[in-house]
């Protein structure tokens, strides 16, 4: 996509929040103009994230805001601003999550990334042969290349019905549209219930899921 992108001298920004935890990155291999991501998708504190941008584009951008250590001079006639990273990074930055996202970074680095895929990958076939065994239930997004993530719907049981008992049951899902309300229409569907997995979880995590989604299926049918 990038590459068709390019082609038609078309900006390309990757929203690689996703990606970032679970597979190895090259934005130079990419090609992209922009990269992003968010910290606390990779076990960072929250409201902290990265953006990679291409130098010369960055270097044509206008600060998006004003504040301390962005300017070189100022004066009524004209303001010219610092070099890059700096024009960007007005006033006091977030100190305490730079750090803890620096630390994310080097704890991740400690570990195989693909002995990390390889075990969210068993959890996932794991998760999505046990939750197929659920009357009704239906999977949304098959693809054979996947993270560990399973959306899915129950037929007769709304999402947010679910999500409810399951969190009374201490078992953290997401509910709703997840940002892809068109995707949703597309498929027909007010929203899905969607399981994510992470290093740190286990198998017998991924069955007191499947445990408490049976019980409030049948709390709801």
């Amino acid at each position: 996509m990038i590459a068709e992108a390019k082609k038609r001298g078309i900006i390309t920004v990757v929203d690689g929040a996703q990606a970032i935890p679970h597979l190895p990155v090259d934005v130079q291999d990419l090609g992209c103009d922009f990269y992003a991501f968010s910290g606390h998708k990779m076990y960072a504190p929250t409201g902290i994230g990265v953006l990679y941008g291409r130098e010369e584009l960055l270097e044509q951008m206008p600060p998006w805001q004003g504040g301390g250590e962005m300017i070189d001079q100022v004066t009524f006639e004209k303001t010219t601003y610092a070099k890059l990273p700096f024009k960007f990074e007005a006033g006091t930055p977030h100190i305490a999550g730079i750090i803890g996202l620096g630390e994310a970074v080097r704890w991740m680095r400690d570990y195989d990334l693909s002995a990390m895929a390889a075990h969210e990958h068993a959890l996932l076939e794991h998760g999505t042969k046990e939750l197929l065994a659920i009357d009704g239930l239906r999977i949304i997004g098959t693809a054979k290349k996947k993270v560990g993530v399973i959306s899915f719907v129950i037929e007769g049981v709304h999402h947010y019905d679910l999500g409810t008992l399951l969190d009374q049951q201490g078992i953290a899902v997401r509910t709703g549209h997840h940002c892809t309300q068109p995707l949703m229409e597309h498929f027909s569907i007010s929203g899905t219930t969607r399981a994510s997995f992470a290093p740190f979880n286990t198998i017998a995590e991924v069955d007191a899921m499947v445990a408490a989604t049976k019980k409030a299926v049948k709390m709801l049918r």
